[in-house]
């Protein structure tokens, strides 16, 4: 998905060229993953106002088993009615198991998504703002933060490979013995036929 974006400037998060004000809402209460974006200054402009901003980070969990790394990516923010739309195009890795042979493959992920975050604090008098109507929102936090960093999460895990290949040409194990075919050639002879053996050639033959 292309944003679009023109010639507008962009701002890694984590330079000079955020002002100072920006800074310092963006690195209150810093956690270990950080994908926070101070937009106060965004709300207070009129609907179609911008922000660019280019990021970086080493990891961020998506469950208990599987880590994105190594996360590149950018993010403008489009000032609206009730909030701001994010525009991201993010790109990282993901260590999963081939699906053939069970050792760990490095897939490489590129998220693209467009999401709103809905403000629940009006930025100039600190009333609380009506909920969304739209089913589970994200949020600009009460100290006017975009969190990135939930909204990678769910877009990443939509973007994992179903069939994850450690090599295109992978042989897989052998559904006799259990050896890896390729590191070595067990010898075993398979029954074709073997009913036992259907399923799993019928989702070898699929690759």
């Amino acid at each position: 998905m292309a944003f679009g974006l023109d010639n507008a400037p962009r701002v890694a998060y984590n330079t000079p060229s955020v002002s100072a004000l920006e800074r310092l809402y963006m690195y209150i209460d810093k956690p270990m993953i950080d994908l926070k974006f101070n937009v106060a200054q965004l709300l207070r402009e009129e609907v179609g106002g911008r922000r660019d901003y280019e990021f970086t980070e080493e990891e961020l969990p998506l469950d208990d088993e599987l880590t994105l790394r190594q996360l590149v990516g950018r993010v403008r923010f489009t000032r609206t009615a009730s909030g701001v739309l994010a525009d991201v195009e993010v790109h990282g890795s993901v260590e999963v198991p081939c699906m053939r042979c069970l050792n760990p493959s490095v897939q490489a992920i590129t998220a693209r998504f467009r999401d709103e975050f809905h403000s629940q604090i009006e930025v100039n008098t600190g009333f609380p703002l009506p909920k969304p109507d739209e089913e589970d929102p994200f949020y600009i936090t009460e100290n006017h933060l975009v969190d990135l960093g939930e909204a990678i999460r769910e877009y990443t895990l939509l973007e994992l490979p179903m069939q994850p290949l450690c090599k295109p040409d992978c042989k897989g194990i052998c559904p006799t013995c259990g050896a890896d075919r390729n590191i070595e050639d067990c010898g075993c002879q398979n029954d074709e036929g073997d009913d036992r053996f259907a399923a799993l050639r019928a989702l070898l033959e699929k690759e």
